[in-house]
């Protein structure tokens, strides 16, 4: 019965084209009353008989418990409503009248299945993905607890789940697993629903993502059956994997984890008790944001933000009460490499910079190497060469740099060798040796290097 109920979504477009012909006709013959009667009743009988079936499979696919149980019962009642006016007037005679009834009807019946299907306010968002990303532009507000008002010790907090995982989640994954439709018992909306999984298994295992179907399907081949989202889909980008995979690796929390800033404290006897509170602090979280400026940089000002928009370059806050940004370029197609350029309007701010897929070249990453305060860098898939990673010496933060995808070679590990404060590397299918790698590691054993060779075995 589930398989019959899964034919809903080719049934429902019947009797929408069918009964909407009809009306039209019905209206369109104007004085000649008679000229289409024989088309607008068959249309009508038809479309009476899908939008019937469409009832019937629409209710089997409503058993499988996978949709909001509220917003189904509209949906069907109103269906059912749509239906039951293409009857009465493929048997009535008063049919402009309740024509008129049914468009209306059609449309909210309409509406509310693409709701079921594509989530809330689907309708009226021009851009949904950008507008998801752009919820936490935060600029001026502070977050802050000042232990000490002069030489001062501030705490500040950051959560990755909020502000990483979750967005992810909200475009890529609600439209199934949200709060309006749950396939296969799965809801990713809350840490609640994550962690109790779906009807057939748990999806986290905390420190472990080859064990972690909330990883690994996403990483299973196109073809595979248990591959998410589903061919066909808007599929995750690379980064967007990558930072699902660190966040489950790193014991998947969705606690604020604290983070100090230490403003000109001056060793002394009156400084200890701050100090004994900061190390109070420290041992409630793990450090998580590894770069916290001293002196924040001031906020970006709207018509900045305009600017921005208006290429489709995406800035968001770097976390809750932070002048940093991240500038994604997801959206900025076709490429233009003076919006590099003006990226200098935002230098100070400029902390992220994601430049994925695109046709960036050496001569764009000269000019990226003026902006001192990028601490992560996604450069993968891009057209870049060794002579980039010279440039990039020059960016003194740099702690991320991923280069999966890019032509470099072990001549490029020997410059990052001599990079200070780098603690992540990205080298999948890239031209660098093994031999080459080993000997980076001789030289900074503390760089994690993610080269995507893990395997999966078939029980």
């Amino acid at each position: 019965m589930q398989f019959i109920g899964h034919f809903h979504p080719v049934i429902v477009h019947m009797p929408i084209g069918i009964m909407l012909l009809g009306g039209f006709l019905l209206f369109y013959q104007g004085p000649q009353l008679n000229k289409f009667d024989k088309v607008i009743s068959l249309a009508f009988l038809v479309g009476s008989i899908s939008a019937t079936l469409a009832c019937f499979t629409g209710w089997l696919l409503a058993q499988s418990g996978e949709f909001d149980s509220v917003l189904i019962q509209k949906h069907q009642w109103v269906g059912i409503a749509t239906a039951a006016i293409g009857w009465t007037i493929y048997f009535n005679k008063y049919k402009k009248v309740l024509a008129i009834s049914l468009v209306v009807l059609i449309i909210i019946t309409g509406h509310l299945g693409t709701t079921l299907t594509h989530g809330e306010n689907y309708l009226f968002s021009s851009n949904k993905e950008e507008n998801i990303e752009q919820i936490n532009i935060i600029v001026a507000k502070k977050n802050e607890t000042v232990l000490k008002s002069k030489d001062s010790i501030k705490i500040v907090s950051y959560n990755v789940y909020k502000e990483e995982i979750k967005p992810i989640l909200q475009v890529r994954c609600y439209n199934c697993h949200g709060p309006l439709k749950q396939k296969g018992g799965l809801r990713l909306d809350s840490e609640s629903f994550i962690k109790k999984g779906g009807k057939e298994d748990i999806v986290l295992v905390v420190n472990n993502p080859l064990k972690s179907k909330m990883y690994t399907n996403l990483v299973l081949p196109m073809e595979d059956d248990k591959h998410m989202p589903p061919k066909g889909k808007h599929q995750l980008t690379n980064q967007e994997i990558t930072t699902i995979k660190q966040w489950i690796a790193n014991g998947a929390s969705f606690e604020d984890k604290i983070d100090t800033i230490t403003n000109s404290l001056k060793e002394s006897t009156a400084d200890s008790v701050h100090l004994m509170e900061i190390n109070k602090v420290k041992a409630v979280g793990t450090k998580l944001l590894s770069v916290v400026k001293e002196n924040m940089p001031i906020a970006i000002n709207n018509a900045t933000i305009e600017l921005f928009k208006n290429k489709n370059i995406i800035l968001t806050s770097l976390g809750e009460g932070s002048n940093f940004i991240v500038a994604n370029f997801i959206n900025a197609v076709p490429f233009n490499s003076e919006d590099i350029a003006d990226l200098k309007l935002i230098k100070n701010q400029l902390s992220v910079l994601k430049l994925s897929n695109l046709p960036i070249k050496d001569s764009d990453i000269k000019i990226i190497s003026n902006f001192k305060n990028i601490t992560r860098l996604n450069l993968e898939n891009t057209a870049i060469t060794d002579e980039s990673i010279t440039y990039l010496y020059q960016l003194p933060k740099l702690e991320q740099l991923n280069l999966y995808g890019t032509n470099i070679t072990d001549e490029s590990l020997k410059q990052l060798s001599m990079y200070k404060n780098l603690s992540v590397l990205y080298f999948w299918k890239t031209k660098v040796t093994k031999a080459g790698i080993e000997n980076f590691v001789k030289i900074k054993p503390n760089v994690k290097i993610e080269m995507g060779d893990f395997k999966f075995q078939k029980k």
